[in-house]
């Protein structure tokens, strides 16, 4: 089949795919690999997509990015009800990560929104309201209570090797 002749019978080719997404197309191969999508044709070393596929290339996608998604969580969903037992119990999991990541999200919001109408002029340390969100109670912490400044660092962060404050740069990142 020549160029011209898979482009009439609505098949892409693998490069043309993944500029159209965005990504290399080593990242296509490797969703093969893992056996989430599938070429309609193979042709002189390269690979062609038909509409269907391409369409599932935009659901792995889709949730990988906004579903927050393993590749095989995803392939369980992909394959259906029928080809395996585990299918019911990845969507279940997942709704349920999905709902507590949007409480966290929630409570931080609502965090912001403390913080931009009550403290534009002050820090929120030391708010009552802070300080519950803190330590999940009514009030702040009992005196007899160490603060967190005043615990001593877990032996896991010496600072032999590490930079400033005894962590690693990579450990000073933390996730959204």
């Amino acid at each position: 089949m020549t160029g011209a002749a898979a482009g009439q019978a609505g098949l892409v080719p693998i490069d043309e795919v993944a500029r159209q997404f965005g990504i290399r197309a080593s990242a296509i191969r490797y969703y093969e690999e893992r056996g989430l999508l599938e070429p309609v044709l193979r042709r002189a070393g390269r690979r062609w997509y038909g509409p269907a596929e391409i369409r599932r290339l935009a659901i792995i996608q889709y949730w990988q990015q906004s579903g927050l998604m393993s590749l095989e969580e995803i392939g369980e969903i992909l394959a259906g009800p029928g080809a395996s037992g585990r299918w019911q119990q990845v969507v279940t999991a997942r709704i349920e990560a999905l709902r507590a990541r949007a409480e966290r999200m929630n409570a931080a919001r609502a965090y912001l929104e403390h913080v931009l109408a009550h403290h534009r002029d002050t820090a929120p340390d030391g708010c009552d309201h802070f300080e519950s969100l803190i330590w999940g109670q009514s009030s702040p912490p009992p005196a007899a209570l160490p603060t967190p400044a005043a615990l001593p660092a877990p032996a896991s962060l010496a600072t032999r090797g590490r930079g400033p404050g005894g962590m690693s740069a990579a450990r000073d990142r933390t996730e959204p």
